[in-house]
C-alpha cells in the first residue's frame, strides 16, 4: 500500500470578497458611472469647445481612440490576472512589486479622491442653479451635497456589491437617457441645421489648441478601467472584465461624440455661443428647448455625482484590500464583512478621504476651483503613472510569461503610442495660473511620502509583501 506524502499542498489565492456577484452588465456599467457621462458631457462642454471650436466632436473621438489604445493594455493584462487589486497586482508582476505600490500609491490621487470635490462643485452648481432659477440663496449646499454623498456611498457600499453595482445601473441608466434626450433635442432643435463639418479637420483653425483639446478629451474619458478592481467579484472575470473596459469605452466614447454634436447643433454651430455660455451650455440649451424642465439636468447630474461616487470608492476600497492582503498596506484593511463580503474598514476609510477632501477643497478654494484642482489636475497627473507603467507592463509580462501569445500591436504599438500621447498631455497642460500649478507640486511630495514608505518597510524587513504582491486569483500561494 503506498504512502501518502506528507508534504503540504500548494494551495491557490482565493478572495474573501463575494464572488460571481455581478455579470458582464454591473462591471461595464462600473467603468461607465465611473467616466460619468453627464459630468464629462456637461461639465467640460465649454473648455473642450474654447480650444477645438465646433469640431469638438472630432476632438472627441481622436480621444476615444487613444483612450482604446490605453484600454486594450488593461484587458490585455486582465485577462490573464484577475484580481482586485488591479493596477497593483499587474504592475507587481510584470515589473517589480516595488514598482506596483507606488502606482498603487500614486493611484490614490485618482479614484478615491474623487467623491468629495465632486460632491461639493454639485452642490455649487445646484446653489447656482437655484438662485438663477428661482430666487433661492442656499450658499451652504456645497458642503450639505458632501455630508449628503460620503455617507450615501459608504452605506451602499457596506450593503454588498450587488446592491451597489444595481445602484449605479439604475442611475448611470438614467443619466445616459437625460444626456442622450439633450443632445437629440440639440438635432431636432438646430436653428442653423446639422452639419457635418464638425467632423472635418480642414476646419480646424488652430492646430495647437485643437491638441490640447484633444488632451483633455483623453483626460475626461478617464474610468474606464474601474471594473478591473471588481474581478474577484465578477463572474467569470478573465472574460467579463476585459470585455467590459473596451465595452465601456466604446460606449462611452461614441455617446460622447454624438453629445457634443448634439449640444454644438443646438447652439447653432457657434463656438462663442457655447464659450459664453451664462449657465452651463447643457442648462442653457435645456432652458431653450425643455423651458422649465430644465431641472431634469440637475436630475442628471444628481444620479452622475452618486453612481461616480460608489464606482471610485468601489476602485479604491478594492484596491486597499488587496494591498491590505498582501502586506503592503495594514492588515486592518483586509477586514471583510461576514454576511455582506465587503471590506469594511477599507470603506470606512473611503468615507473619511471622500469627506476630508470635500471639507478640504472648500476651505482652501472655492466649489469650482476646488473640483478643477484636484477633479481635474492633481487626479490625472496621478492616473497617469498608472497607465505608463501598465504600457511597460504589458509589454513586459508578455515578452516574460507568454511570448507565444506576444503582439506588436497590442503589446508594443498601442502602449507606445498612447504613452507618446499621455506625456505630451502633461506637457500640454502646464504651466497653470494659480492654485492650479501646485498640483504638480501636490502629486510629487505625495510620490515621495510613498518612496519612504517603502525605505521604512524594507528598514523594518516587512518585505513578505513582495512575493504575494502580483498575485491575482488562482494562483498558487
Amino acid at each position: 500500500m503506498s504512502m501518502e506524502s506528507s508534504a503540504p499542498q500548494p494551495t491557490t489565492l482565493q478572495t474573501d470578497l463575494e464572488p460571481d456577484a455581478i455579470g458582464l452588465l454591473g462591471a461595464t456599467m462600473q467603468a461607465i458611472t465611473h467616466i460619468a457621462p453627464a459630468i464629462a458631457g456637461f461639465l467640460f462642454t465649454a473648455f473642450i469647445v474654447s480650444l477645438a471650436g465646433i469640431q469638438a466632436p472630432l476632438a472627441y473621438f481622436i480621444g476615444f481612440l487613444i483612450v482604446l489604445m490605453l484600454g486594450t493594455t488593461l484587458a490585455q493584462l486582465a485577462r490573464h490576472m484577475p484580481s482586485a487589486g488591479g493596477y497593483y497586482t499587474y504592475i507587481s508582476r510584470a515589473i517589480h512589486p516595488r514598482a506596483g505600490f507606488i502606482t498603487s500609491w500614486m493611484y490614490i490621487l485618482y479614484s478615491p479622491i474623487v467623491g468629495g470635490p465632486l460632491a461639493g462643485f454639485f452642490g455649487f452648481i445646484l446653489a447656482g442653479f437655484l438662485k438663477e432659477s428661482y430666487g433661492i440663496d442656499l450658499p451652504w449646499l456645497p458642503w450639505a451635497a458632501i455630508l449628503f454623498f460620503a455617507p450615501l456611498t459608504a452605506y451602499l457600499q457596506w450593503e454588498g456589491i450587488k446592491l451597489s453595482t444595481r445602484f449605479m445601473v439604475i442611475t448611470g441608466g438614467l443619466e445616459m437617457i437625460i444626456v442622450m434626450a439633450l443632445a437629440v433635442s440639440g438635432f431636432i432643435h438646430a436653428p442653423a441645421g446639422i452639419t457635418l463639418s464638425v467632423f472635418d479637420p480642414s476646419q480646424v483653425s488652430d492646430w495647437t489648441l485643437f491638441a490640447l483639446a484633444v488632451v483633455f478629451t483623453v483626460q475626461g474619458l478617464t474610468g474606464w478601467e474601474a471594473s478591473a478592481p471588481l474581478a474577484e467579484e465578477t463572474k467569470d472575470p478573465k472574460r467579463n472584465v476585459p470585455l467590459s473596459v473596451l465595452l465601456s469605452i466604446v460606449i462611452i466614447g461614441s455617446f460622447l461624440v454624438i453629445v457634443f454634436w448634439g449640444l454644438i447643433t443646438g447652439f447653432g454651430n457657434d463656438a462663442d455661443a457655447v464659450v459664453n455660455s451664462p449657465v452651463l451650455p447643457a442648462l442653457g440649451l435645456a432652458h431653450e428647448v425643455w423651458g422649465s424642465a430644465d431641472v431634469i439636468i440637475m436630475f442628471a447630474l444628481l444620479n452622475s455625482v452618486a453612481a461616480v461616487s460608489i464606482a471610485c470608492a468601489n476602485v479604491g476600497t478594492r484596491m486597499w484590500y488587496s494591498m491590505a492582503r498582501s502586506g503592503s498596506f495594514p492588515s486592518a484593511l483586509a477586514k471583510v464583512h461576514p454576511v455582506h463580503k465587503t471590506p469594511t474598514n477599507a470603506i470606512l476609510v473611503q468615507m473619511v478621504l471622500n469627506l476630508g477632501m470635500g471639507f478640504i477643497g472648500l476651505i482652501l478654494f472655492t466649489p469650482d476651483v476646488s473640483f478643477f484642482f484636484f477633479v481635474g489636475l492633481v487626479l490625472v497627473l496621478g492616473v497617469t503613472v498608472a497607465y505608463l507603467l501598465a504600457n511597460l507592463a504589458v509589454f513586459m509580462f508578455y515578452r516574460k510569461e507568454h511570448p507565444d501569445e506576444f503582439n506588436w500591436i497590442y503589446h508594443f504599438i498601442f502602449p507606445l503610442v498612447s504613452s507618446a500621447a499621455l506625456i505630451y498631455a502633461i506637457y500640454k497642460s502646464f504651466p497653470q495660473p494659480e492654485p492650479y500649478i501646485w498640483a504638480p507640486l501636490l502629486d510629487g511630495v505625495w510620490l515621495l511620502i510613498g518612496i519612504l514608505i517603502l525605505v521604512y518597510l524594507k528598514i523594518r524587513g516587512n518585505e513578505e509583501w513582495l512575493e504575494k504582491a502580483g498575485q491575482s486569483i488562482g494562483d498558487s500561494v
